[in-house]
């Protein structure tokens, strides 16, 4: 939706425009308050205010001028003659130019929204109208000479050289033949496209110059005079010649028609008016402080006897020239032009609806009557059987927000896990972990997976994916976003490398090693007198039994090891990279000591973009709506969902995000230092005013009230009065779905929020015709309005009127008083003088065919009545209201329909004399949310077993209750549980997940690392199976000099190729269809094992490698399979690193025929120095279901190169 055209506007946009922009106002406060100077605030209207003006005219109509320059020169010294330029006889200075604006067709952007919506409903006493984000665009352009300048009304009313009309398709719809056939009206021009069509409003797209040559029409285009910017072409309607002299009718102020010459437009000058609104609280015209907006209203009405839904069709067309080019030509003669031609810019389908039909007041009362916590609904959750265990805690997962969802293992299994997204139903505690033993927050757990994320639920079995999603989430949305990266990247430099140097400099400055510029310069200066008394003392430079050389001899100091992973620089890493980082995210501004807040200069602008980055995520800004909306059935059609924000999800996406970029194999101490930043930006100490605010509440809706007014206003009142926003993000996620998201920091408590009311915005509330409306009758209630400053508002009604149709045979109703009278004393004896008619329903007394309002006896009955009953009585010389012009301000009042509002918490009194026809309301409460299940009542660690040289992994996160089987290797401590046994996935009770060569086998792996042992010259496997070569050489394999290079010390990424011999002749193949066999032999796994030294020095000969500390394997080609790389204990051989390729398959097993080739890469091994003649043994097991493993010892495979 365009942006709203503003006087005064904000410069902040974005998704968290509503924050900055309270932001910048308090800052300014406090600064005005401390004396500095500043801008003057530009006056915006209060909330809740509009300001209504009759015409809104540019400075210059479109249109061609010409500027003529004159000058004047004298002097008053001299007392010379003036001097005027251009002097007699010299031609004209001049200068011609051309004020542009939309003629035959509208910009995309031009219309701000319509109401009804296109393909929706409105009842039949609904006039229609056009919301237009250019305010100046009705009166761009002269449709008439009326009223003349200098008049009373000239500063009253303008005619808008645009008008709204409603049609019924059949009004408009040409026949065929009238199109095409022989007799078409288009025969003369030379259309763009053949056939010619009409399109869906019944539009005919001409070009302007072929307008005069359709057969049978006469049109005001015509007559008008080009432009140079003139449209080449415009979309027509073919209005017929006896509706358009309706149309164009005079009548006077008391209803009666009036004998005319020629077309009269005054009639719409009461039809468009601007209105200047405070657009708090509006999801799209909110983007700006205020907004200005042209409204054009329709006369006409649709259908009115119709008993069933009827389409009809508006457009917005141009009156230009309707006023000037008929040349007399009127009344038009209907034998000689059978239609008028206008010129279409803007149109659309709606449905007329019988009484009794949707609308606005129902629609509210549903969504309050319905509203509930973002979840399963609620006949799910109940029908849920709570009569076993299982079935209550599936029960507390659904009335959690959980969901069910396929999940694939890493493995290839295919099973079921539980997931929500940020928004949940029960509030969730933060933070969930408690801090760890190295110092960590605990909403700052590292993660370089986000498989350690994962939470399993022992009572069900079931993993819940949450947060390990919303970490890989962060992670591709980082990487996505190219901007934030490279910020990212060179934010990760600065802090590391200046770390670094801080590190290394403190380091060396302890051995008195090193000294900075400055000491350096300081003790030249110091040392200074000791050099000058130097010759005069000769003892002491050097021993009494040594020399002079001595003095140059230095004794060989200690290596320092100044690398990252050194202990040295370890020691003080952390304490020099928090140091920059506080550095970073200070401002330029001033002395350099003040925190960047986004209302300032950043000291450095790759902070400010990841901090820009980092706090729209917690925004839930661009995040995809599946990750917000895990379910269609949690927020059905004509719902209002409320929920709480799950921090926690917010800081494993952000996480996921800041992983990237990351080197290093411990914990990335960097990552923690952007961590630390961004808590520093959230909770500053000293507090600062405003606080930096995140979400923590909200509620999603889905509504056609949302469709139909996009602008749907959203108040959020609290209970206490701060300097924050109350609403931190309000959106359209989708409005042809009628979906809207809004943020708030405050929660339902007693000292949070208290009511959030929904009500239609000013300027895209509906217009009626009159409060009923129908074939027989339409009566007006006449609204408090007045010219008295400082009223206070009063929705109640004066009284009300009716007029009946005069086909009809009952008589005209007396007037009758409306609800809400004003106050005893405040209205004159007897009745209001009121207009013969102000509603033309046609000739047709069952189906009336003209069906418009008059709107200038309308407005005049209007404002003769509320004169009438505007007696003051505390002050009879200023009346509530005087005012003698009916103007287009006072009809955009009185035509608006009641406003209607929802009011979700504590009430609100309502307004005095409040009344269902004047304003309405419904009520209802906050949905009551309990506390998650997941809570962090406890962290309980079983003691360790045994010694271990990886303290503080943690066991997988999908494992039972039950004890588990370890290998000796992995003997560390289970994951901490949180709440009621839950448990966190492995790698918390550690920073970081635990690397791949460190995990527990599974399936097929979790067995000895040995079968039953294969006798020489045995085949590889059972008898008839197939057989594989195996061969493991380095990606840089010299074919001339193949083997893997010792030596070097350069790390190496070996292949392990895994071929099948002469796969088409091996057992297995036969194939079920053709009426063999079926396969045989499916594989389970391929082993591939061999020793590790892990720092035994007696095991190098026969140990390929010290240990493995590398990414892990991954598959070459065949990706049916994965490739698990896991460090285990053997009683035999000692420490040994297992190589399994598994099947990606439900069944556990794959088939021969996918098993030709299963290669696999393992990257960054540290090959042990050898002798080029050694030899290293392999050991090969292939597991086949059905089939005891038997174990191929070989010691051909490994190589080294022979030159």
């Amino acid at each position: 939706m365009p942006r709203p055209y503003t006087r005064y506007p904000c410069g902040i946009y974005g998704p968290r425009n509503l924050v900055k922009r309270q932001a910048r106002k308090v800052k300014r406060r406090l600064l005005a308050a401390a004396g500095q100077p500043l801008e003057d605030e530009p006056p915006i209207l209060p909330p809740g205010y509009e300001q209504l003006f009759s015409f809104y005219t540019p400075a210059l109509e479109a249109g061609e001028y010409t500027i003529t320059l004159k000058q004047e020169v004298n002097s008053t010294a001299t007392g010379d003659p003036t001097l005027t330029l251009p002097v007699p006889g010299q031609p004209a200075v001049t200068q011609q130019f051309e004020v542009v604006a939309p003629r035959f067709s509208l910009p995309a952007e031009a219309v701000h929204g319509s109401f009804p919506p296109q393909g929706y409903g409105a009842l039949a006493n609904t006039l229609p109208h056009v919301v237009l984000a250019d305010p100046h665009l009705p009166w761009a352009r002269i449709a008439s000479n009326s009223p003349a300048p200098g008049s009373p009304e000239y500063m009253r009313n303008r005619v808008p050289w645009l008008a709204l009309l409603v049609f019924t398709a059949d009004e408009l719809t040409l026949t065929a033949d009238q199109l095409n056939g022989d007799s078409s009206l288009f025969k003369n021009t030379t259309p763009a496209v053949t056939p010619i069509t009409q399109s869906q409003t019944c539009t005919v797209s001409v070009a302007v110059s072929d307008v005069p040559k359709i057969l049978s029409t006469i049109s005001p285009i015509t007559g008008l005079k080009g432009e140079p910017s003139d449209d080449k072409s415009t979309g027509i309607i073919m209005v017929p010649t006896a509706l358009f002299a309706e149309l164009f009718s005079s009548y006077d102020d008391n209803g009666a028609p009036v004998k005319q010459t020629a077309p009269d437009v005054s009639r719409y000058k009461y039809l468009s008016h601007a209105r200047d609104i405070n657009t708090t609280g509006m999801a799209d015209a909110g983007v700006e402080d205020n907004g200005v907006f042209g409204i054009v209203v329709s006369h006409r009405t649709g259908p009115l006897s119709n008993t069933r839904p009827q389409p009809v069709v508006a457009h917005l067309v141009s009156i230009e020239g309707v006023e000037f080019n008929f040349n007399g030509q009127w009344p038009i003669d209907s034998t000689k032009y059978q239609y008028v031609a206008m010129s279409s810019l803007y149109s659309w389908n709606f449905v007329t609806l019988p009484e009794g039909s949707f609308n606005v007041a129902t629609s509210l009362q549903n969504l309050g009557t319905g509203v509930n916590l973002l979840r399963a609904p609620d006949a799910t959750i109940n029908g849920v059987d709570a009569s076993t265990p299982v079935g209550v805690r599936l029960k507390q997962r659904l009335t959690d927000g959980y969901t069910m969802t396929k999940y694939r293992a890493p493995t290839g299994e295919l099973t079921a896990a539980i997931y929500r997204g940020p928004f949940t139903p029960t509030l969730v505690p933060y933070p969930l972990m408690p801090g760890s033993a190295q110092g960590q927050a605990g909403s700052t757990w590292l993660s370089n997976s986000g498989i350690d994320l994962q939470i399993m639920d022992p009572e069900v079995g079931i993993m819940d994916v949450t947060y390990a999603v919303a970490w890989q989430l962060g992670r591709t949305l980082a990487v996505a976003d190219s901007v934030f990266t490279t910020a990212l990247g060179k934010l990760r430099t600065t802090i590391y490398e200046s770390a670094m140097n801080a590190a290394k400099a403190e380091i060396l400055q302890q051995q008195g090693a090193y000294k900075s510029r400055q000491d350096t310069v300081a003790s030249v200066a110091a040392g200074m007198p000791d050099l000058l008394t130097l010759h005069k003392n000769l003892k002491g430079l050097h021993p009494p039994q040594g020399s002079m050389s001595d003095r140059w001899r230095r004794r060989q100091p200690e290596d320092l090891d100044l690398s990252y992973h050194g202990p040295l620089i370890q020691k003080s890493f952390q304490r020099h990279a928090n140091a920059v980082g506080e550095r970073l995210t200070l401002s330029s501004d001033g002395d350099r000591t003040a925190k960047y807040d986004e209302q300032n200069t950043p000291a450095s602008t790759s902070w400010m973009v990841v901090l820009t980055w980092v706090l729209d995520k917690m925004f839930l800004y661009n995040i995809p709506a599946q990750y917000l909306i895990i379910d269609p059935s949690y927020l059905p059609a004509e719902s209002l969902r409320f929920f709480h924000v799950d921090r926690n999800w917010t800081d494993a996406l952000i996480d996921g995000a800041l992983s990237i970029g990351n080197n290093l194999l411990d914990i990335d101490t960097v990552r923690a230092t952007i961590h630390k930043m961004i808590s520093e930006h959230l909770y500053p100490s000293p507090p600062v005013t405003p606080m930096p605010q995140y979400p923590l509440y909200g509620f999603l809706m889905r509504s056609e009230v949302v469709t139909q007014f996009p602008d749907l206003k959203v108040s959020v009142q609290l209970k206490t009065t701060t300097d924050a926003a109350p609403m931190l993000r309000h959106e359209n996620l989708d409005v042809s779905r009628g979906v809207m998201i809004c943020l708030l920091d405050q929660v339902p408590s007693d000292a949070g929020l208290q009511s959030i009311t929904f009500t239609q915005p000013p300027h895209q509330q509906s217009f009626i015709a009159g409060a009923s409306l129908d074939s027989q009758q339409i009566s007006t209630w006449y609204k408090h309005i007045f010219t008295l400053k400082d009223q206070p508002p009063n929705p109640a009604t004066w009284t009300s009127f009716s007029w009946r149709n005069p086909a009809q045979p009952a008589p005209t109703t007396a007037p009758t008083a409306g609800p809400g009278q004003a106050k005893s004393g405040a209205s004159p004896p007897g009745d209001a003088p009121h207009a013969s008619s102000v509603f033309v329903w046609g000739t047709n007394a069952t189906n009336p065919e003209i069906r418009t309002l008059i709107p200038g006896a309308w407005a005049t009955d209007v404002n003769g009545v509320l004169n009438f009953y505007s007696t003051n009585p505390q002050d009879p010389q200023n009346p509530f209201y005087y005012d003698d012009v009916p103007n287009a301000a006072l009809a955009g009042v009185q035509l608006n329909n009641p406003i209607y509002r929802l009011v979700v918490g504590a009430q609100t009194p309502s307004p005095q004399g409040t009344t269902p026809s004047s304003e309405a309301f419904s009520i209802v409460d906050f949905p009551r949310s309990d506390k998650s299940a997941l809570s962090p009542t406890g962290v309980m660690f079983p003691e360790q077993i045994g010694a271990s040289g990886m303290e503080g992994q943690a066991m997988l996160a999908h494992r039972p209750k039950t004890k588990i089987q370890r290998n000796r290797l992995s003997t560390k401590r289970p994951g901490p549980r949180v709440g009621d046994g839950f448990e966190l996935g492995r790698g918390h009770g550690a920073p970081m997940c635990p690397p791949p060569y460190s995990r527990p086998g599974r399936g097929a792996g979790r067995g000895p690392l040995f079968g039953r042992p294969a006798k020489p010259g045995d085949a590889l496997g059972p008898a008839g199976a197939p057989q594989y070569t195996v061969s493991i050489f380095p990606s840089n394999n010299n074919p001339a000099n193949p083997g893997i290079p010792v030596g070097t010390g350069i790390p190496l990424d070996l292949v392990v190729s895994i071929v099948q011999k002469n796969p088409t002749a091996t057992a297995g193949y036969a194939d079920p269809a053709a009426g063999g066999a079926p396969p045989t032999y499916p594989l389970q796994a391929f082993m591939i094992v061999f020793q590790l030294a892990a720092g035994d020095k007696t095991r190098k000969d026969t140990c390929l490698l010290n240990n493995y500390q590398g990414p892990g394997p991954f598959m070459l080609s065949n990706l049916r399979f994965n490739a698990l790389a896991q460090n285990q204990y053997d009683p035999d051989f000692g420490e040994c690193l297992a190589l399994r390729v598994l099947p990606r398959s439900t069944t556990g097993a794959a088939v021969p025929a996918m098993c030709t080739e299963m290669s696999f890469m393992l990257p960054v091994c540290r090959v042990l120095p050898h002798d080029i003649t050694q030899r290293i043994p392999v050991w090969i097991t292939p597991t086949y279901e059905g089939f005891e493993p038997t174990t191929l010892e070989d010691w051909t495979i490994l190589k080294f190169p022979q030159k």
